[in-house]
């Protein structure tokens, strides 16, 4: 699928402007990865573990369905806050269906799972996948513990088409250093099909091994060209080559 120039506008215009309006903690140059992958990837459902007030997955179904024609996943413990326990973020339900019908995405295409996603196993992901497909974006933002972190991961390799991506959140931030050791013991212990590809704007991007290569340069590619200010280093990250992308902190360009 080649995106046309009214899906372009639309993320630009949230990239630029709107996603400042809804609580959460993203930064729009992240985009600059994600970009050249959906060009590649195509179309499809994106989910979310942790969504807040849906700042990324807002982001998420603006970049993978243009048209809103798929069902997407929210996965939440949203008022069951005794789940909650690290405090990384409250869920709130209605903030979330407001901000995706002000945003333009219809609150009926978001399917609201309110779920301990420690709790999340193989039948559930196969329940997830008889809904939605297997998804081209999946977020994990959850409980920012452990045993969370490793858990909510392979939940998402479980539901992730082999052509998308994963993306962990807070992989190098200082106070949540549980999703560093979690992916540390993951890639150190164990082989996954999923591996490490970008880090960008806090997130940990991850990929099926036989598309990493592709995208890597995909990425490395598309920065150079489009966003020359972003600084690109390559680096090995437990076997395998990753892109460390800084992107320059000035006002949005857009993406293409």
């Amino acid at each position: 699928m080649v995106f046309d120039d009214t899906h372009k506008r639309d993320l630009n215009s949230y990239l630029g402007t709107q996603i400042h309006d809804v609580g959460g903690w993203c930064i729009p140059q992240i985009w600059q990865a994600i970009w050249p992958l959906a060009r590649l990837i195509g179309p499809g459902p994106v989910a979310e573990i942790g969504v807040f007030e849906g700042k990324f997955l807002i982001g998420m179904v603006k970049t993978f369905d243009p048209a809103r024609s798929f069902v997407h996943a929210a996965i939440d413990v949203f008022d069951m806050q005794q789940f909650n326990l690290d405090g990384a973020g409250v869920g709130k339900l209605a903030k979330l269906d407001s901000n995706l019908a002000e945003l333009g995405v219809p609150p009926a295409l978001v399917d609201k799972v309110r779920v301990d996603s420690l709790t999340l196993r193989a039948a559930d992901a196969a329940n997830l996948m008889a809904r939605h497909g297997k998804f081209k974006l999946f977020s994990v933002d959850g409980c920012h513990e452990v045993t969370h972190t490793m858990n909510d991961i392979e939940f998402a390799m479980q539901v992730t088409d082999p052509t998308g991506i994963i993306t962990v959140d807070d992989y190098l931030n200082p106070d949540w250093p549980g999703v560093l050791e979690a992916v540390s013991k993951m890639y150190l212990l164990r082989n996954f099909s999923f591996v490490p590809l970008v880090y960008v704007g806090n997130k940990l991007f991850l990929c099926s091994y036989s598309y990493h290569d592709k995208y890597l340069e995909a990425v490395r590619s598309y920065v150079k060209a489009t966003h020359p200010k972003t600084a690109i280093k390559q680096v090995v990250r437990y076997g395998f080559k990753t892109l460390t992308l800084k992107p320059a902190m000035a006002a949005w360009e857009d993406v293409v």
